[in-house]
């Protein structure tokens, strides 16, 4: 109930009394009507109260890049690996990162690269998990790193989480992070979320050791 809704009820309420006198309560029907009165009033207060709790939840929560990649059909093979490997509560904490996502459609492009089945690929990726949380950890970089700040990191190696390095080329709006033979070049940036940004890419990031 709002504000303006509580007022009503309060003068409805004063209007009963008014109107209980008027007829000559006696002193029993005084009292019943004060209680009766008192317990609308505190009705009135508490529905305000939870009211007002309601529009303070209901208030959109910023998203995690977790939330994000979860509410989104094009990550669910991004979100499965993440969930395998155990690093979704990594990437819902503080931050802020910066992730180059792969979606479902990049995967199936790298399992074609490499003449497998996406089956087959996630079947190598969850069966070594050490190895599956490297490749993942390959397409984080701690901090924020915003699509107009590659400008200033353009033919610089950017450190990723693995341990990997990846250079970066930012050029004509065009720009793509590489480990060694393995470049992911990004078709969706800034998407902003609560601990960090999303840059969506066209291919997964290999580590070094993949790509032997």
């Amino acid at each position: 109930m709002r504000k303006s809704q509580k007022f009503i009820a309060l003068g409805a309420v004063a209007t009963l009394g008014l109107f209980a006198t008027a007829c000559g309560s006696d002193s029993d029907d005084a009292a019943t009507e004060e209680a009766t009165t008192e317990s609308v009033v505190e009705e009135a207060v508490t529905e305000d109260t939870a009211a007002e709790a309601t529009d303070s939840t209901d208030a959109a929560a910023p998203q995690t890049i977790v939330d994000i990649a979860a509410g989104n059909p094009d990550f669910s093979t991004l979100v499965s690996l993440v969930t395998a490997a155990g690093l979704g509560e990594t990437l819902a904490g503080e931050g802020p990162f910066t992730v180059l996502a792969p979606t479902n459609a990049a995967f199936e492009a790298l399992a074609k690269k490499m003449g497998v089945t996406i089956e087959e690929l996630g079947a190598t990726l969850t069966g070594d998990i050490e190895l599956l949380k490297k490749v993942l950890t390959s397409h984080v970089i701690a901090g924020k790193v915003m699509a107009a700040d590659t400008a200033a990191l353009n033919g610089m190696e950017a450190d990723l989480v693995s341990g990997e390095k990846a250079k970066v080329v930012s050029a004509d709006g065009v720009v793509s992070f590489t480990i060694g033979t393995s470049t992911a070049t990004v078709v969706t940036a800034d998407v902003e979320a609560a601990n960090g940004v999303i840059h969506i890419v066209d291919m997964p990031l290999l580590p070094l050791e993949l790509q032997k």
